[in-house]
C-alpha cells in the first residue's frame, strides 16, 4: 500500500521554511521548525497533516496530484492568453557567454554587466536571421540595480523604445526580478539579522507600496509598457537556521545561525514568500490584465501568485537524458498545478550536444525556451570558455515543425505535450 502524507495550513499560517519527514518502522514523524518567529500554540490549530492510503500500484504522480488536491483544491481552467504559449528567448545564457568570451574564465555574476540594450538587439537580430520563432523576450538580470526595479539608463537608454519595437515585431517582453535582493534598496525597507542588512522585507508596508509603484511604472502603457516578469532567486528567503547573506545576485554566502531578527511586519517562511509574490502579481494584473508572471513556486498554495511554472536551471550537471530529467520536473509541476503552462527553461551549460538535443525537443514538455544566440558556455575555469552557436537553423526548423510560426504568427493548435514523451 502507498500513503500520501502531506502538511497543509490555513492561509496566513505557513510560517516555516521547510518540512521534515522522518520515516520509521512505527510511522512517520512530521516536524515544522517555526525558528522562534511564531508561537507554536497559536499556529498549531491552523496546521493539519493529511494521510491518504492508495493501492500499491497507484501511479506516484496521481498520488501526488490527488493528495495535494485534498489539501488545496484548485480549479483547472486552462484558458490562457495565446501569447503566453509562444517560444521564449531569455538573454541570460548570452550574457554569461559574452562575459566569459570578453573577460576570460571567472564567476557567473559578471554577466550582470552585459545586460545591455545593444547586445540584446544584436542577439535578437541573430535569432531573426535564423528564423527562430521567438514570441517572448526575457531581459534577464542587470537591467536595473537588482534590489531596485528601475532601469539602468546607461545599459538601457531606451527600454520603452526597445519594448515598443518588440511589440511591433509581434513579440512580448518580460523583465527579470530577483526577490529578496537589497542592492540599492533603502535600508529602512530591509530586514536585518544580527544587526546586518539581510534582505528586502515584504512584510514592510512601505516596501510593498514601493513594489506596486515600480510594477505599475514598468508594465503600464504610460510607463515602459512591458508585459510581465520572471521571478527568480526565490530560495533566498530569510531563514534563521540556514541564512544566506549578500546584497545582490552572485554575492550570497551561507552564514551562521541568526540570533536576532529585526523586521517591520509579520510573516515568516513560506508565508512571507507568498505575500511577496502576491504583491507583485496583484500589482501586475492591475497594470496589465494579461501580464505574465513566471516562477518556480510549484505548489497549489501559490496558485494565485503566478501564471507559468519555470522548470528552473539545469546548469552544468547535465544527465545523459536531459529531456527525461526535465520531463520529471514538468510531470511534478502538472500534478501540483494542472492547467499551468510550463516554461521549459534552457540554462544548460558544459555539454553542447546535450543542450542542443534538449532545446530542439523542449516543445514536447511545454513552452520551448532558448538561452543562447551567439556563444555557448562550455566551462568556467579555463579556455576555451565558450563555443560558437552553429545550430540556430536546426532549432528554428524543429520549432517550426512543431507548429510555431515566426514572430507575429502563432501555432493554431497545441497538442498534448505529454503525449509525445
Amino acid at each position: 500500500m502507498l500513503w500520501f502524507v502531506g502538511v497543509a495550513a490555513t492561509a496566513g499560517y505557513h510560517l516555516w521554511n521547510e518540512t521534515l519527514f522522518d520515516v520509521r518502522a512505527g510511522g512517520i514523524r512530521v516536524e515544522l521548525d517555526l525558528e522562534g518567529m511564531s508561537d507554536p500554540q497559536a499556529v498549531a490549530p491552523h496546521v493539519r497533516v493529511t494521510v491518504i492510503p492508495f493501492d500499491a500500484g497507484a501511479p506516484l504522480l496521481e498520488v501526488l496530484a490527488l493528495g495535494l488536491r485534498s489539501q488545496y483544491p484548485v480549479s483547472q481552467d486552462e484558458t490562457v492568453p495565446a501569447w503566453w504559449l509562444r517560444p521564449i528567448y531569455c538573454g541570460w545564457g548570452d550574457q554569461v557567454a559574452y562575459a566569459l568570451a570578453e573577460e576570460g574564465a571567472g564567476p557567473e555574476r559578471r554577466a550582470l554587466a552585459y545586460c545591455i540594450q545593444g547586445l540584446y538587439e544584436r542577439w535578437l537580430s541573430r535569432l531573426d536571421a535564423a528564423g527562430v520563432p521567438v514570441g517572448t523576450v526575457i531581459i534577464d538580470a542587470g537591467w536595473s540595480p537588482t534590489g531596485v526595479w528601475v532601469p539602468d539608463e546607461i545599459r538601457w537608454p531606451d527600454l520603452k523604445g526597445f519594448i515598443h519595437r518588440q511589440h511591433e515585431a509581434g513579440r512580448k517582453v518580460l523583465l527579470w526580478i530577483g526577490l529578496w535582493i537589497w542592492d540599492g534598496l533603502d535600508e529602512a525597507l530591509s530586514m536585518k539579522g544580527d544587526g546586518r542588512q539581510w534582505c528586502a522585507d515584504p512584510g514592510h508596508c512601505r516596501y510593498r507600496e514601493t513594489i506596486r509603484r515600480w510594477v505599475h511604472d514598468l508594465l503600464s502603457p504610460e510607463g515602459f509598457n512591458a508585459d510581465g516578469f520572471k521571478l527568480d532567486q526565490l530560495g533566498h528567503c530569510p531563514n534563521r537556521r540556514k541564512p544566506r547573506w549578500g546584497p545582490r545576485f552572485g554575492f550570497h554566502r551561507d552564514g551562521r545561525e541568526v540570533r536576532e531578527v529585526v523586521r517591520a511586519g509579520e510573516g515568516w517562511g513560506i508565508e512571507l514568500l507568498h505575500r511577496y509574490q502576491k504583491t507583485i502579481y496583484d500589482a501586475a494584473k492591475a497594470a496589465r490584465p494579461d501580464a505574465l508572471i513566471t516562477s518556480s513556486t510549484v505548489h497549489p498554495y501559490f496558485r494565485n501568485t503566478f501564471d507559468m511554472v519555470r522548470l528552473h536551471d539545469m546548469g552544468g550537471n547535465v544527465p545523459d537524458d536531459l529531456l527525461a530529467a526535465m520531463k520529471a520536473r514538468a510531470d511534478v509541476a502538472r500534478a501540483a498545478l494542472p492547467g499551468f503552462p510550463i516554461d521549459t527553461d534552457d540554462w544548460v551549460h558544459g555539454d553542447y550536444p546535450l543542450w542542443l538535443d534538449y532545446t530542439v525537443q523542449s516543445h514536447r514538455l511545454g513552452v520551448p525556451c532558448l538561452f543562447y544566440s551567439e556563444r555557448f558556455v562550455a566551462r568556467w575555469d579555463r579556455e576555451p570558455t565558450t563555443l560558437p552557436i552553429t545550430d540556430l537553423d536546426a532549432i528554428a526548423n524543429a520549432w517550426k515543425r512543431a507548429g510555431y510560426a515566426p514572430a507575429a504568427g502563432f501555432r493554431p493548435d497545441l497538442p498534448d505535450p505529454l503525449s509525445a514523451c
